[in-house]
């Protein structure tokens, strides 16, 4: 097979079963996709402009021999993809979760999660100054989790996303594992720890917390806002406020 279609299979393959399990009946994910998918395009247009930047500034970049060379404003067509499809599956796994988890829930425990990862990145900042990605991706993430103590969201739904968010290493260091063994995407370890998970920058585990925090507060408000008394009746699962 031509190299160049690799980042696009890795992608392709990510997606398949949820996009083709997402229409399954206890999962429910079809209808609530117009909540889903504004929080989606929100973060993946902010990690876009980051990505961007990050390119172009040599913090890391993609081997040609791995993409189809079709570039918008510098970046791989695949990237563009990879900030979609990437939480869409991540969103199919939560809703997976919460329909077959019987304790999704632990308010106290998620509130303890939020302040640890509050005040140990707050702590962290310093002493990362130098090296430009693994400082932003803490900073970018403090802001919202400060909103989630905010919006109390540990009360509801941030704990079951939390669950999510772990199991999600599972797959995420296969995918992950591939882009940067081959490697697709280049890191400049001056500008991070070089402390790897496998073949994956410590730093990316805080970066797809980062994309994901916003992407789910988005559809919790959107679902509690719009949805949630329509969803009690066709899904016929009580309260749903949590999601």
């Amino acid at each position: 097979m031509d190299s160049t279609w690799t980042y696009f299979l890795i992608l392709g393959l990510s997606v398949l079963y949820p996009l083709a399990q997402s229409f399954e009946k206890r999962v429910f994910m079809f209808r609530k996709m117009k909540f889903i998918f504004p929080g989606i395009f929100f973060s993946a247009s902010l990690f876009i402009v980051w990505d961007l930047f990050f390119t172009k500034s040599g913090i890391w970049g993609f081997n040609h021999s791995y993409t189809r060379d079709i570039y918008i404003f510098g970046l791989p067509l695949e990237e563009w993809f990879f900030f979609l499809i990437i939480p869409y599956c991540i969103f199919f796994l939560h809703e997976v979760l919460r329909h077959f988890v019987k304790k999704f829930y632990f308010p106290v425990f998620s509130k303890y999660v939020i302040w640890i990862l509050l005040v140990s990145g707050t702590v962290a900042l310093p002493f990362v100054w130098g090296k430009t990605y693994t400082f932003t991706t803490i900073a970018f993430l403090l802001p919202f989790l400060v909103l989630q103590l905010v919006l109390k969201t540990w009360k509801t739904w941030f704990s079951g996303f939390l669950l999510t968010y772990s199991i999600s290493f599972v797959p995420f260091i296969i995918v992950n594992g591939y882009l940067t063994r081959i490697p697709i995407v280049w890191y400049n370890n001056f500008e991070n720890l070089s402390f790897r998970v496998t073949t994956i920058p410590v730093e990316d585990f805080i970066y797809l917390l980062g994309m994901l925090v916003p992407a789910f507060t988005i559809y919790q408000l959107l679902l509690q806002k719009y949805g949630s008394e329509r969803l009690k009746e066709r899904m016929n699962l009580g309260d749903v406020s949590g999601f």
